[in-house]
């Protein structure tokens, strides 16, 4: 009939005592039926204790009509339903699994079909205001002493207070092995992130520790090149990290007003000696736009879009730097003609961790520099974007208020 007991594997936090409790009445109310006695005189009988439990009690009669309930069994239920409708009272009736379950197959159905006791099985009730009630049913056959059935008898044990909790404890341990997942997976990024810059700096040190009065100004010139590179992709590694880590932990900036063009400019003069070969063009409104903002995180804002161009775009084309502004906000633009974002999700780029095929295939990564990017930008209640440029190549921009 579709009712199946628990697997007996599945551990369970239902208290004995209302197992024990719920077959104790069930057998008060078997001893109550008496020789010959008809299934109207046993269920009068047994109706002043059955009124009295503070449980959902109800009996039926052979063929499944509802022939006594408690005020107990209408709370459970969200209503009184009429005498003589069949099988149970409850407005509606699931699976645990959330499947609807038709009323000719609840547990007290079965039973009775089957002329049989129906035990470990779970159920779901909802009333007619919409709440749910998860509940364990023990219906019983009732017999008179020459085994003919002449009714059957129910207690339905409120179990929705263990049932939550088993579905906390569920949703903890599946939150934990995802979570164990990401820490693998972030380990394992992390560890190549730093081991590659390291073994450059490491291998390059060495050579001209050991061998750099034997080498040539341009070997010299182009392994301290290296050094210093691979130096600056560790430093822009280990500070978003700190950064992400900061936020996380609820430290948030510091925001002190700002001039805007002036702390571009700086970035920007910094960027371009570490960076001489590439054109970077900035164009900036001729009146002071400050805003409100740290100015560390403002610096890591523009290093990351900056290092983001540089990485993603050829060599020889130019990265243009605009800062605007609306009545409202300033606004911070870094476009390049590289790589665009061909079909990534322009929000998915701002997840940790996230990278585009186009970006994995180009460069090397973590893909938190614009996840860092976006917690701070957001936190000095700003936004952040990124769009294709008409003619190839992407726009990231960000907007802060106007102080």
């Amino acid at each position: 009939m579709g009712i199946h007991a628990r697997n007996p594997d599945t551990v369970t936090l239902q208290a004995p005592s209302a197992h024990r409790s719920a077959e104790r009445l069930v057998e008060n109310v078997r001893s109550l039926i008496q020789p010959h006695m008809s299934w109207r005189a046993a269920e009068r009988s047994s109706r002043q204790m059955l009124e009295a439990l503070d449980v959902a009690v109800y009996t039926t009669d052979r063929e499944g009509r509802l022939t006594f309930f408690n005020d107990a069994a209408a709370a459970f239920w969200g209503r009184r339903p009429e005498l003589g409708e069949l099988w149970c009272g409850s407005y509606k009736l699931f699976y645990p699994d959330g499947a609807p379950m038709a009323h000719d197959e609840c547990p007290m159905a079965v039973a009775l079909q089957d002329g049989r006791e129906l035990r470990g099985v779970e159920a779901i009730a909802e009333r007619p205001d919409g709440s749910r009630v998860a509940f364990t049913p023990y219906p019983t056959v009732l017999r008179d002493p020459d085994g003919t059935v002449i009714g059957a008898v129910n207690v339905l044990v409120d179990i929705t207070d263990r049932v939550n909790v088993e579905d906390s404890l569920r949703a903890t341990a599946e939150a934990l092995r995802a979570s164990n997942a990401v820490k693998d997976e972030f380990l394992g990024l992390v560890s190549h992130e730093l081991r590659t810059p390291v073994t450059t700096i490491f291998g390059n040190a060495r050579l001209l520790r050991d061998k750099g009065d034997r080498l040539t100004p341009a070997d010299r010139e182009s392994m301290v090149s290296d050094i210093s590179g691979e130096a600056e992709r560790l430093l822009g590694v280990v500070e978003n990290l700190l950064l992400l880590t900061r936020l996380e932990s609820g430290i948030h900036p510091d925001p002190e007003p700002q001039v805007l063009a002036r702390v571009a400019r700086t970035v920007l003069e910094s960027f371009q000696r570490r960076h001489p070969h590439r054109a970077i063009e900035l164009t900036s409104e001729p009146r002071h736009l400050i805003v409100e903002a740290d100015r560390p995180y403002l610096d890591l804002i523009l290093e990351n879009l900056l290092s983001n161009a540089v990485k993603y775009s050829p060599a020889k084309t130019p990265i243009e730097v605009v800062i605007q502004a609306t009545d409202a906000e300033a606004q911070v633009l870094v476009r390049d003609r590289g790589i665009g974002l061909d079909d990534a999700d322009a929000d998915q780029l701002f997840t940790a961790f996230y990278r585009s095929e186009s970006a994995r295939s180009r460069s090397a990564g973590l893909g938190i520099g614009l996840a860092a990017c976006k917690r701070v930008v957001e936190s000095l209640g700003g936004r952040i974007w990124a769009a294709s440029r008409h003619g190839g190549g992407s726009e990231f921009g960000f907007a802060l208020p106007l102080a």
